[in-house]
């Protein structure tokens, strides 16, 4: 999380208002289907407004995939992807020659040469030199037959690993079962001797022949721990490699960072390199999120749904370019953005002069209207969430800001309702000659814009101009300042009144209501601006 500093300060931003009363850039905001609100994605806020579910997994070295049932079973980790656990980059399957001329499958990393010969972990690969070697066999079988033994190679080396880590863990799980059944001999002397009501009496085994003590049991676990400290012995232990290169070299111990790391494996601290395992590479989860709201109404409310080959949208397949999901609800694909362009305050930080831009998102017409706060649907934002707005996604930078007050809005009326065409495609050359903005945006300042307030304090808001699927708006804003620290942002409500119906926003699939035909169904959606 990034706090912006006074020198580095964004302008300003619009954000929208999610069910929850959530500050949300509408990047990160969704639109369930045929709902009349939006969701925020984020999982940063209290309460959330969206529930995950697990779908599938993949690694992300070999892109392998598998439903949740499967991964959980497997443990969450890919059973043929290991890391190096000295530089913990990815470590490749090598068959080398031994010492003594025999063929020895490994683990061998590419970056600092760790073989996972040193920890033992190795199997035997002498009948690949059969298909190597072997006379009249057809190139292409005995390219097959290899193919085949390194794969059963690989397999033997991960039960090696499997058994070399169940050896470690021996000892260390016996002293655990130990202590467990331990304490489970002392809760059942405790409730018999709570039924007999006797103080004292001995203990069966575990603890000793007298009377059980907390002494005892601290003695007892000295002695254990004296037990697996002799067993692991330095001085008769090979602590090097196991070629004999590299048992001049000197020892090297691990450090805190692979120690973690092999903690994830063993129930014991590494104390030498020799005692370091190639470390397992964790899935990733793909997730499906679904709105809390459209839940509780007794809807599916699925907002994001993956698919089960990570790959699948990749230019890399033949057919489904870009089609990476099965259900993508983002609300940047239906919602109309609303992007601030300029700002501007008079001398006295008294007045504000706002211009927005609203641009059409969808490939059918939307009819719509921006307005002041709504009475009784005006968002209340927690003042938590004030200390922390998440400005920009991407930087990850968070403002603090403060509501304006009521009286700076309270005189906001409503725009003319106005019509943004279906959203053009500059690839595709439509409206190709057009002129960029229109003269009324190009010349269009914060000082014009208060100047056409007069004496009076009531702030306006009104269309200076549309083109195709833009339009502008401008905001002038009274008595507006933020009051106390520079760093605060001045937060001023808006609404947005979509209109549903009428060849009006058909992306959205919401049905028009059971009203009169001459009246509007509007959809309201709360914003929030930002300002200096």
């Amino acid at each position: 999380m990034v706090a912006a500093t006074r020198q580095q300060q964004p302008p300003g931003a619009t954000l929208y208002v999610d069910h929850a009363n959530h500050l949300t850039p509408l990047t990160l905001c969704y639109h369930a289907t045929a709902s009349r609100h939006l969701t925020t994605g984020r999982s940063d806020v209290i309460p959330p407004s969206t529930s995950t579910e697990i779908d599938s997994a993949y690694c992300p070295r070999c892109l392998t995939f598998s439903d949740a049932a499967s991964v959980a079973s497997s443990g969450g980790v890919c059973e043929s992807c290991k890391d190096c656990p000295v530089c913990f980059s990815p470590v490749s399957l090598s068959i080398d020659k031994n010492e003594n001329g025999s063929w020895v499958c490994h683990y061998l990393c590419g970056h600092c040469r760790w073989s996972s010969r040193e920890c033992g972990v190795t199997s035997n690969a002498d009948k690949l030199l059969e298909y190597s070697s072997k006379e009249g066999m057809d190139e292409k079988e005995a390219e097959k037959q290899r193919k085949i033994f390194i794969a059963e190679a690989s397999k033997e080396l991960g039960l090696c690993l499997q058994q070399s880590l169940e050896e470690r863990n021996k000892q260390g799980d016996a002293l655990f079962d130990s202590i467990t059944k331990m304490w489970a001999q002392r809760e059942k002397e405790e409730g018999r001797r709570k039924r007999m009501q006797v103080e004292k009496i001995s203990t069966k085994g575990g603890v000793g022949t007298g009377d059980w003590s907390m002494d005892k049991l601290k003695q007892s676990l000295l002695e254990r721990k004296k037990e697996l400290a002799g067993s692991f012995d330095p001085a008769g232990e090979d602590v090097t490699s196991m070629d004999t290169d590299a048992k001049s070299t000197p020892i090297t111990l691990p450090t805190p960072q692979q120690m973690a790391a092999q903690m994830t494996l063993t129930n014991s601290t590494p104390q030498y390199r020799s005692e370091l395992f190639p470390l397992p590479v964790a899935y990733r989860t793909r997730v499906s999120r679904r709105c809390r709201a459209e839940l509780s109404a007794g809807r599916t409310g699925i907002l994001i749904k993956p698919k089960l080959n990570p790959l699948e949208g990749d230019t890399s397949l033949r057919a489904g370019h870009g089609q990476w999901w099965k259900k993508d609800s983002s609300a940047v694909h239906v919602v109309p953005g609303v992007q601030l362009v300029r700002s501007g305050a008079d001398p006295t930080g008294q007045a504000h002069g706002v211009l927005l831009r609203v641009k059409n998102p969808t490939l059918n017409m939307i009819r719509l209207r921006f307005s002041g706060p709504m009475e009784g649907d005006s968002p209340v934002v927690d003042s938590r969430e004030l200390e922390n707005i998440l400005l920009d996604p991407f930087t990850e930078t968070f403002v603090k800001g403060r509501i304006c007050a009521l009286e700076v809005t309270a005189s906001l009326g409503s725009t003319e309702f106005f019509v943004l065409d279906p959203a053009d495609d500059p690839f595709l050359d439509i409206g190709k000659g057009r002129e960029e903005n229109p003269s009324e945006v190009r010349d269009w300042s914060a000082t014009s814009a208060l100047s056409s307030l007069g004496e009076g304090n009531a702030s306006q808001i009104r269309v200076i101009a549309t083109q195709g699927d833009t339009a502008w708006v401008e905001l002038a804003l009274r008595n507006s300042s933020p009051g106390g620290d520079d760093s605060y942002y001045l937060a001023v409500p808006l609404a947005l009144q979509i209109e549903v119906g009428n060849g009006s926003w058909e992306a959205s699939l919401i049905k028009r209501r059971d009203i009169p035909a001459e009246e509007k169904d509007l959809v309201t959606m709360n914003l929030v601006t930002l300002l200096r």
